[in-house]
């Protein structure tokens, strides 16, 4: 399936442009003209292959690709073949241009009509309250802008005909597989403790007043701002496109947008490297300055349903789950070590110090896992179980991608600072989980506490606003206060350097647990915040404490 997908109405000049932004989106590695040359002829043959299979979008591309390497890399004068291939190229794209390519883009419209329709009501049918549960003012505006939204036909036309005559701007640098790309390994961070001794349970310190201080997201005057784009709502997609935003304007994104990822697709089977590649595309997508129309991620719903089945249809997801196995779905696909044969032992938790452990428990870590995903969102969490008769520490050292914190029953504000106390607050094992003791072999009522040991370049903290009691749930209305900066000091049991945080994304829900809709607050390069609610795309105002669901923090280093 080609990532060239419509979601919305496009006219096919804007459709054409599409495929050549992307064309174009590589960087030329340095290499021999002939290396180059040899690349040409490949990436010749996979469009040849394409137009065979009447896959005439990712023929335009290819043959699209070829034609700019041998632009860039200066070929014609340099390689002999050079000038026919490029005429070649260019008979092919003109016979695409005026019919298959022609045709293959009227279809995809049609299908888009076809549906629109059946998309409307499944997204209206989302913004409507339980039967029974009466609607706040604030769910009515919403379910208003969207049907609003939904209802203003000439959105699209209007957008299109103001950058009808823009040029295609200079791309962000993206190599496709099919291209030598330039590589460079990301650095492994190492883990460094001070103190080599056994860090013992801790009392959190009270919660600075600042932590509940209210704030507006855009200080300021701001003339002039880099245009986003939002994404279509498929139909009860908006979990993907907020947590797709929230993303695209962390480090995380930021690789995507580079050759990197490119030279770790190796052994990876085809759904996890379409994965990674429409991913690819609908960050590249949410980056264009040329384009007002909604970004269409229906390719990259399909790729990460053909991987976790529970995303296939268009039923109401969690935009966390979807999240976390979004992060895994990553991981598997560029983790280089996942096939390597270790025979690794089990990591010896009762002798050394806690930086002998973590550093033990790491290593084995790093044996099986080497991505992007590990270098930027991985870190280390300590749980510690006390004996009240030996006082002997059991430590055990895990992994994680994001805490899911508990939102505490207050009278008074909760602060994100109150939900991370809570998480890591020291607890006492009843009676019905009495814990043997490895060192006197008593049962004991032991304490035991979570503690974060390390910590990742990107942090995110997802509030458990969803609770299950026996066949009853329910939702956590309770506002978090949140503020621009966060730190981690207080909830470490190691004495990290780099321990302050900024916000740069928050994923909000509205609704119950049922159901409801989801949007994003993210912070941009430019420094201003935007909300994203599927395809309205406006200035964040001041962020809603009851609905914040998942916060993304970009460490400062």
């Amino acid at each position: 399936m080609s990532c060239f997908q419509l979601d919305c109405e496009c006219d096919y000049k804007e459709f054409k442009r599409t495929i050549y932004y992307h064309a174009e989106d590589f960087t030329i590695p340095d290499c021999s003209p002939a290396s180059h040359f040899s690349v040409c002829e490949r990436v010749y043959e996979k469009a040849v292959k394409e137009l065979k299979a009447r896959n005439f979008d990712l023929a335009a591309f290819y043959f699209a690709r070829c034609m700019s390497i041998i632009e860039r890399a200066n070929l014609r004068p340099q390689v002999s073949g050079a000038k026919k291939l490029m005429w070649n190229c260019l008979e092919a794209l003109e016979r695409l241009d005026k019919n298959e390519l022609l045709e293959h883009h009227s279809k995809l419209l049609q299908k888009v009509r076809q549906h629109e329709e059946e998309r409307k009501r499944i997204v209206e049918q989302q913004l409507l309250p339980d039967e029974g549960e009466p609607e706040s003012l604030e769910d009515k505006h919403l379910r208003r802008q969207q049907e609003l939204l939904l209802n203003e036909n000439t959105v699209v036309d209007d957008a299109l005909k103001r950058i009808r005559n823009v040029q295609i701007p200079t791309p962000y640098s993206q190599a496709n597989k099919d291209v030598q790309p330039y590589w460079h390994k990301p650095s492994v961070e190492q883990i460094e403790i001070k103190k080599n001794q056994i860090a013992p349970p801790r009392r959190i310190p009270t919660i600075s007043p600042n932590a509940y201080l209210v704030w507006k997201f855009n200080v300021g005057s701001f003339s002039v701002s880099t245009p986003r784009r939002g994404m279509v709502n498929l139909g009860n997609t908006c979990y993907l496109n907020s947590v797709t935003q929230m993303l695209s304007v962390t480090s995380l994104g930021a690789y995507f947008l580079r050759d990197d990822y490119t030279k770790d697709i190796v052994g990876a089977d085809k759904g996890e490297v379409r994965l990674v590649n429409s991913f690819t595309y609908i960050l590249r997508e949410l980056h264009r300055t040329d384009f007002a129309t909604p970004a269409s991620p229906s390719h990259f719903k399909d790729s990460i349903g053909a991987l976790y089945t529970s995303f296939l249809g268009y039923s109401q997801q969690d935009a966390n789950e979807f999240l976390r196995l979004l992060l895994d779905g990553i991981h598997n696909s560029l983790n280089d070590r996942k096939r390597l044969d270790n025979n690794i032992s089990e990591v010896d938790t009762k002798n050394g110090s806690d930086v002998e452990i973590s550093g033990r428990t790491w290593s084995q870590y790093k044996q099986k896992n080497n991505s992007v995903i590990v270098d930027e969102c991985a870190f280390q969490e300590r749980s510690s179980i006390v004996c009240p008769s030996c006082h002997q520490i059991s430590r055990t050292f895990t992994p994680s991608l994001g805490l899911e914190v508990p939102i505490p029953s207050s009278s008074g504000r909760v602060s994100i600072e109150d939900c991370l106390k809570a998480y890591c607050k020291e607890e006492v094992l009843d009676s019905e989980s009495l814990y043997t003791c490895p060192s006197c072999k008593q049962r004991v009522n032991a304490s035991k506490q979570l503690l974060i040991y390390s910590l990742p370049r990107i942090l995110f903290l997802t509030m458990k606003r969803f609770r299950s009691y026996g066949d009853f749930s329910n939702k956590v209305l309770e506002p978090v206060v949140f503020q621009k900066e966060l730190n981690m000091s207080s909830f470490m049991c190691s004495p990290g350097k780099n321990t302050n945080y900024t916000l740069v994304g928050v994923v909000n829900h509205r609704g119950n647990i049922h159901g409801g809709h989801y949007t994003a607050d993210c912070l941009g390069a430019d420094g201003i915040w935007f909300s994203f609610s599927d395809e309205r795309v406006s200035r964040a105002d001041s962020p809603d404490f009851q609905l914040a669901y998942i916060l993304c923090y970009r460490r400062s280093d």
